[in-house]
C-alpha cells in the first residue's frame, strides 16, 4: 500500500491527466471530481482576466484556460491568487501574433485585481522632506500598444460602437478610493513620476527625476493629481 504522500503525488498528477492516463483514479466520482477541478481552475481565469474572455470568445478562453492550467496547474486554493503569469504565458503563444495587444490587456485586467485585493495605507504629513512612495493597492505601467484604449473599451461597452485606436503607446493607472478601483489613461510624464515613487523617496528627489526626464511636465499638478486619486502617498 503507497504512503500518504505518493498517494497524494498521484492524485495530483491523475487531476491533471487525461481519462486514459489517470490509473488508478477511473472512478466515475473522481471523473467528476477532475472535471470539477479543471472547471474551477477555468473560471477562476475567467473570473481574473475578463477583459481577455470577451476578446477571444468563451470557447476560445476555455481551451486556452485548460491549456494553461495542463501547464501550470494552480499551486494554492486561493484562485485570486492564480494566474499571475497568464499575461506573459499569453505573450508566448504564436496565435497570439493575430492580436498583439492581447498579453497587455491582460495585464491591465491583472492589474484592477490586484489594486482591488492589495491592502491600504494613509496619508502622512506634508512637509518638504517628507518621503513620497507608491499607495499599496496602485498599479500602473506603460504599453507598445494602445491596450489601455481596448480595455477600457470593453470594461465600458458604450464605448465599443466607435473603437478605432490609434496604434501607439499609451500608460495606465489603477487606483482604489474604498471599495472601488478607478482607471485612467497616464501620459509619460506621469508614469516617469509612478517609477521614481516606486521607492519611497523625497518629494525633492520626485520633482527633479521627472523635471530631468520631461522638462516640459507641470510636475507640481502631477503630484497633486497623483495623490489626488490615491496613486501616491506622503508620509
Amino acid at each position: 500500500m503507497p504512503d500518504l504522500a505518493s498517494f497524494q503525488r498521484d492524485f495530483a498528477a491523475a487531476l491533471m491527466a487525461d481519462e486514459r492516463s489517470a490509473r488508478p483514479f477511473r472512478s466515475p466520482a473522481f471523473a467528476v471530481y477532475r472535471n470539477t477541478s479543471a472547471r474551477g481552475a477555468v473560471e477562476g481565469l475567467r473570473a481574473a482576466y475578463p477583459t481577455v474572455d470577451m476578446l477571444v470568445g468563451d470557447e476560445m478562453f476555455t481551451q486556452v484556460a485548460l491549456d494553461y492550467r495542463g501547464e501550470r496547474p494552480p499551486a494554492s486554493p486561493v484562485l485570486s491568487d492564480y494566474g499571475a503569469d497568464f499575461p506573459s504565458y499569453l505573450a508566448q503563444q504564436p496565435w497570439t501574433c493575430e492580436l498583439p495587444y492581447l498579453a497587455d490587456v491582460a495585464k491591465l485586467d491583472r492589474m484592477w485585481l490586484e489594486t482591488f485585493l492589495a491592502a491600504g495605507a494613509e496619508n502622512g504629513r506634508n512637509a518638504p522632506q517628507s518621503r513620497i512612495m507608491l499607495h499599496p493597492a496602485a498599479r500602473f505601467g506603460w504599453f507598445m500598444t494602445p491596450a489601455m484604449t481596448i480595455w477600457q473599451a470593453h470594461r465600458e461597452p458604450q464605448q465599443l460602437v466607435e473603437l478605432e485606436p490609434d496604434w501607439r503607446e499609451e500608460g495606465a493607472l489603477f487606483t482604489r478610493m474604498g471599495n472601488v478601483v478607478r482607471t485612467k489613461p497616464i501620459d509619460a510624464a506621469c508614469h516617469r513620476l509612478l517609477l521614481a515613487c516606486s521607492d519611497p523617496a523625497t518629494l525633492s528627489e520626485c520633482v527633479t527625476a521627472v523635471a530631468e526626464a520631461h522638462p516640459n511636465a507641470n510636475v507640481p499638478e502631477l503630484l497633486r493629481s497623483c495623490v489626488a486619486s490615491g496613486a501616491l502617498i506622503i508620509q
